[in-house]
């Protein structure tokens, strides 16, 4: 339902904004002098003519081909995946050895898609679009205490593939260069986190970890975002443009999510259910970490508490691209 209100909202919009830029001029006043002469029959029609060569050239479809650098906040993913970083550092803390590296919050990313615009006016144009957005970041720390070492390492990835709708607007600065603005609404299908987590003993033991979560409704992750720019027009048809992004996507938990761990002994083990937010907490400091559970995992406050974590796309995005008219 909020959507469809949102997708009215910018639908009235355009239809006022496109209205108000196409209403005629005022007719011609009753009892205009008749004594026209040719001349000045020539001078009135002289702008319609102009007007209408000028308009032939507008183009009714435009493409947008764009990509570049994105960042995400994250947020509840950052604050699981570094688990096994803030035990390591806790026994650091406590005086139980040193650690070296540590754990890289994964926030960049980078992202393309297209856009195709059917132009209302020479200025506002309705546009829908798709695209691809993916972040990443490996991160690895060395725990060493005396003659034994522990070294951990997680490496995740987090993509989507965004689908907008909105209204776009070209407003010229000059005789080459335009301001570029948009806004709308994004469903965001294919949502996946996937990460791979090791520890690895100087005695040769090692265990791995390896977690597959996804949420893949587009309609129940919906967002908005935003965009101003500019535009160099390469030629008549073509035009390069540099723009900042700004979007707000925020969700629940995964739908479903499935984690197989192995070590060198052969053993393993695979569970299907949701991730959840485990966080600990004791006199001597306290950490968090994910984990796969079949069902809702019962928390026991204060020393151990369950929750579901947000996945959190909210951020900015700085690209270029081209913009092709037909």
């Amino acid at each position: 339902m909020r959507i469809r209100e949102c997708l009215s909202r910018v639908t009235i919009a355009v239809l006022l904004i496109a209205g108000l830029v196409c209403w005629p001029p005022a007719a011609t006043a009753a009892g205009e002098s008749d004594r026209n002469t040719d001349n000045g029959v020539r001078i009135e029609w002289a702008p319609v003519s102009q007007m209408e060569r000028t308009e032939a050239r507008h183009s009714p479809l435009v493409l947008r081909l764009y990509g570049g650098f994105s960042q995400a906040e994250a947020g509840d993913l950052n604050e699981g995946l570094d688990g096994y970083f803030e035990v390591l550092e806790l026994y650091s803390a406590l005086g139980f050895g040193t650690t070296t590296g540590g754990y890289n919050r994964f926030r960049a990313g980078y992202n393309f898609g297209a856009d195709l615009i059917l132009q209302l006016t020479r200025h506002i144009g309705i546009g829908i679009g798709a695209g691809y957005m993916r972040f990443s970041k490996s991160s690895l720390m060395t725990w060493s205490y005396e003659a034994q070492t522990i070294e951990v390492s997680v490496a995740p990835t987090l993509s989507a593939v965004p689908i907008r709708a909105g209204l776009f607007l070209t407003l010229p600065l000059g005789k080459r260069l335009n301001l570029t603005a948009d806004g709308g609404v994004t469903a965001y299908a294919a949502l996946k986190l996937n990460w791979q987590e090791r520890l690895a003993y100087s005695d040769g033991d090692w265990t791995e970890w390896s977690v597959s979560a996804s949420r893949n409704a587009p309609f129940d992750n919906i967002g908005f975002q935003g965009s101003l720019g500019l535009e160099y027009m390469v030629s008549q048809k073509v035009g390069f443009f540099v723009e900042a992004l700004g979007r707000y996507a925020r969700f629940k938990n995964f739908e479903k999510a499935t984690g197989m761990g192995k070590n060198n002994a052969g053993d393993s083990e695979t569970v299907e259910g949701r991730i959840y937010l485990v966080t600990y907490t004791s006199p001597e400091g306290g950490y968090s970490g994910f984990t796969v559970e079949e069902t809702p995992p019962i928390s026991d406050p204060p020393t151990k508490v369950y929750t579901e974590p947000k996945i959190d796309l909210s951020g900015i995005s700085l690209q270029a691209g081209f913009r092709i008219r037909f």
